[in-house]
């Protein structure tokens, strides 16, 4: 039966961590033909090669199976720590979390993790679209997704939808609208956008929207100038300072909706779903920092 010694799944977890043998090896404290023996070790035992020697080093398909298990083993030694400390060791949770939760209501969660429990998150920021890439390869162990379908080894359940409406300043629309709320293509052409960045799916739903509503081709919509913002806040703000049209969380425009700072440019707002994903193993821990996500998610999340 294959079997890695803890040391091995460490020194794995390191070099791929910081991209290169000698880099493990400095942090390890052994030389680099120490780190090299041990992937060596690692692969005839596997049978297959784990690490692609390119600059910085990168795990192979099965690489990233070692990598996920090696970073779940740490996890929970690190766990086991905790608990045979009777519970005031501190715990560390690697989590990907897209912008606009991070912006809303995640950091609700990630508060009372600290100061109630002693466990501090490691939040890597990433689109909902693609933050199951992260739990995949084990760099974190849990992740708001926007797709049901679970990844191999993890739990997933419905957190709800996080609701977007596709505003615009009033100034703005003075400006590249005239004739509001008669729209024409053309105008909608030359009316600058703002992403988040290029990964940025949403605005893709906003011009079918908009098409729908102002009865326009969506072929003759062509491609708008725009302006790429990756904050959520400094998004927010960019729409309501009349730079370009965008789609923001509710949360973070409905009072200036309410007070007629924003203009609403479709009919419908646009629900995006939030699952969220976490590694299926038992942990004090994760089910811990699931409770503080549904918690904060429900109270000031805005999601239905």
């Amino acid at each position: 039966m294959m079997r890695f010694t803890t040391d091995q799944l460490h020194t794995f977890v390191t070099v791929i961590e910081y991209g290169t043998f000698d880099a493990a090896a400095d942090l390890l404290g052994i030389s680099a033909s120490a780190v090299s023996q041990r992937i060596k070790a690692m692969e005839q035992l596997a049978g297959r090669v784990l690490l692609k020697r390119t600059n910085p080093v990168a795990p192979t398909e099965s690489g990233q199976s070692v990598l996920r298990i090696a970073r779940q083993s740490e996890f929970l030694h690190g766990e086991m720590e905790r608990e045979l400390g009777g519970g005031g060791a501190v715990q560390s949770v690697a989590v990907a979390v897209n912008a606009d939760s991070l912006a809303t209501w995640f950091l609700t969660a990630v508060g009372e993790l600290a100061a109630q429990d002693k466990i501090f998150c490691d939040v890597r920021r990433e689109g909902e679209f693609h933050s199951s890439a992260l739990l995949r390869s084990g760099e974190v162990m849990a992740a708001l997704t926007s797709r049901p379908e679970s990844i191999p080894g993890c739990s997933v359940e419905k957190l709800g939808e996080m609701r977007y409406h596709v505003v615009a300043s009033g100034q703005y629309v003075r400006t590249y609208f005239p004739h509001y709320p008669k729209v024409t293509a053309d105008e909608l052409a030359l009316a600058p956008v703002v992403e988040f960045d290029r990964k940025d799916f949403g605005l893709s739903s906003a011009r079918d929207l908009l098409a729908q509503r102002f009865n326009v081709e969506l072929s003759a919509l062509g491609v708008p100038p725009r302006i790429y913002i990756p904050s959520s806040p400094d998004y927010a703000r960019a729409v309501l300072a009349g730079i370009a049209w965008g789609i923001v969380p509710e949360a973070q425009c409905l009072d200036a909706l309410e007070s007629d700072d924003l203009v609403e440019l479709t009919e419908e707002p646009i629900d995006v779903p939030l699952y969220w994903q976490h590694w299926n193993i038992s942990s004090p821990v994760l089910q811990r920092l699931s409770e503080k996500v549904y918690n904060a998610a429900q109270r000031g999340g805005g999601l239905r």
